[in-house]
């Protein structure tokens, strides 16, 4: 965001601070600089640890102290390693396997997350794990064609509907049986909400730049299916889409942001044009759903540093759900907050020219499992923008401004950020181009990620205000939760490729699991839960040839349901699938 305007409630706002009635600056998680855990590999060209980080701070509290000590030294579990990504660089129009290969130093040696109840723990860095089938959640409903070309996802023979700048009122549902043009603003007013089912296409319009707007107390309910994702998209036609077509979706909320004091009444204006106000002082606010929910080709500029995104969250609430999402081939951002305090997970942007993902103005967001890859050509409009994996500001207008949401403190995990380094005509200062970027007084805490082929630095820390917020209140490095290599340990030799099965299945409270080894050495035998958290090590140790069986036992607060396990034997596995029943 680039700019903004409060609706005054000066009078109001005296009074209240006078009477005490008032806190006008949110309590919440210190401020702080975290990064461990996380793999940096050809991020500029050093070639080692330390070179992959950049900023120094001057400041009384920790005069001297630089990112690269910190994120190399105080933070002790971060790396240099190639992390094994088979398709990182740019190829257009070919799906990539963002999913490290066998060997991978990414399976192993994760850091504890935090324990607050959002955040999933695993024993792998970056986006996606070592299972093949089972941890790529990206697979069946995302999409990489670069101009629409080749694509055979939309169905042009249905009917379609028309929406010509129309302000919902009550509850509406779309069908199924419809595409659907959006012409200028569809616009979700307060008390309004639009469902969407599974397998709609929502064609914006490139001449009036469709862009679908969210109001405060309005809703949106996309809720799609990896089989049959919602998508929005340019009606440029097939062949002729490109960034910067279309506006996107853009939710207005009502919790609270630092860019206005939004506690006592104020409103903020979103960028991007006439899109309307955001803010207020209930974190627990929600705007509704999104889930596999694609955007493609949005982004435009409406004037020099003010655009809009692929998906704009501004004020939204915890309430308001966002997983497994696509951004792909924005001209702008294709994830950024205002304010706000919302949870996101299973996230990808995919080919923006401006940055993934982005926090800013008192957002105290979390984030699990999300890929980035940029693009390093100019925008559509021939400016350069900030091409970072994610960037993360306080406040820019003020960058220790606290007042109402307090200081933007944003913790994710699980990353994925690949950069590109292509230069040449046609493509922007990319030498400048960061991995992550924290600034303008921002806290930000990094786990368990993989940053990999940015031009510039992997990690930058700017501005003084940065610096001063971290060493007020500087927090411990997390502890290691799975030393050393996961399903990496020296190669079995020789042999047959092992199978495993389980007994019984379907099972009430003991499995078995039985697999014959073709020649000594190490194995595990590891739990996996049906959305790829690690439940448990069942074995792991040196085991002869021959033939073995392992028991996974449970107590009765283990849930029911569908499991997974994974039996390594060093270079070979074998997984399988494995029932609950109370």
């Amino acid at each position: 965001m680039r700019n903004a305007a409060s609706d005054a409630m000066a009078g109001l706002k005296r009074g209240l601070i006078a009477l005490g009635l008032v806190a006008t600056t949110a309590s919440g998680a210190s401020a702080q600089l975290l990064i461990d855990g996380t793999i940096f590999y050809e991020n500029n060209a050093s070639g080692t640890l330390v070179g992959q980080f950049s900023g120094t701070s001057a400041g009384p509290a920790c005069a001297g102290l630089t990112a690269s000590t910190l994120f190399g030294t105080t933070y002790p579990h971060n790396s240099y390693q190639n992390p094994l990504l088979s398709a990182a660089v740019y190829q257009p129009n070919v799906k990539p396997n963002w999913q490290p290969a066998p060997g991978s130093p990414a399976f192993g040696n994760a850091v504890v997350v935090p324990n607050d109840g959002f955040f999933k723990q695993t024993c792998y860095k970056g986006a996606i794990g070592g299972s093949p089938g089972m941890d790529d959640w990206t697979l069946g409903w995302t999409y990489y064609d670069s101009t629409g070309a080749n694509r055979t996802d939309i169905d042009y023979t249905k009917p379609l509907a028309i929406y010509n700048n129309i302000s919902i009122l009550g509850h509406r549902t779309w069908s199924p049986d419809s595409n659907y043009e959006v012409r200028g603003s569809l616009r979700i007013r307060s008390q309004a909400s639009l469902s969407i089912p599974p397998g709609v296409v929502i064609l914006e319009d490139v001449a009036t730049l469709g862009t679908i707007i969210v109001h405060r107390g309005g809703s949106i309910h996309a809720i799609g299916t990896r089989e049959a994702p919602i998508v929005i998209t340019s009606n440029a036609g097939n062949g002729n889409m490109q960034r910067g077509d279309i506006g996107g979706i853009a939710l207005l909320g009502r919790a609270r942001t630092n860019v206005v004091n939004s506690c006592l009444g104020d409103s903020a204006q979103s960028e991007g044009g006439a899109i309307g106000h955001y803010g207020g002082n209930d974190d627990t606010d929600g705007s509704g759903c999104l889930r596999y929910v694609r955007v493609e080709f949005a982004g435009r500029q409406i004037t020099p540093n003010n655009e809009l995104n692929s998906f704009t969250w501004n004020a939204c609430g915890r309430s308001t759900r966002a997983d497994f999402l696509e951004s792909f081939q924005s001209a702008d951002d294709g994830f950024e907050l205002f304010g706000g305090d919302m949870r996101l997970t299973h996230l990808l942007a995919v080919d923006g020219t401006d940055d993934g993902f982005d926090t800013q103005l008192g957002a105290r967001a979390k984030a699990q499992f999300v890929i980035v890859r940029i693009d390093p050509r100019l925008a559509p409009a021939g400016t350069q923008f900030g091409e970072r994996g994610l960037e993360a500001d306080n406040n820019e207008f003020n960058f220790n401004e606290t007042q109402c949401a307090g200081r933007s403190a944003i913790q994710v995990a699980n990353f994925t950020l690949i950069g590109d380094k292509r230069r040449g005509p046609g493509f922007g200062a990319t030498a400048a181009a960061q991995g992550a970027e924290m600034r303008r007084g921002t806290a930000y805490s990094v786990y368990n990620s993989i940053v990999y082929n940015f031009n510039g630095f992997g990690a930058r820390v700017s501005d003084q205000a940065t610096w001063d917020a971290h060493c007020a209140a500087p927090p411990a490095a997390p502890a290691v939760f799975c030393p050393g290599a996961v399903g990496i340990e020296s190669p079995i030799s020789g042999g047959n490729v092992f199978v495993a099965r389980s007994a019984p299945n379907p099972f009430r409270d003991k499995v078995t699991f039985s697999f014959s080894l073709p020649q000594s050495g190490p194995v595990s035998v590891e739990i996996y839960s049906a959305d790829g958290r690690h439940i448990q090590t069942v074995a792991k140790g040196q085991m002869a040839a021959g033939p073995h069986t392992v028991s996974w036992s449970m107590d009765r607060e283990t849930p029911s349901g569908m499991y997974f396990y994974r039996v390594l034997a060093g270079d070979q596995q074998t997984t399988g699938k494995i029932t609950r029943v109370d």
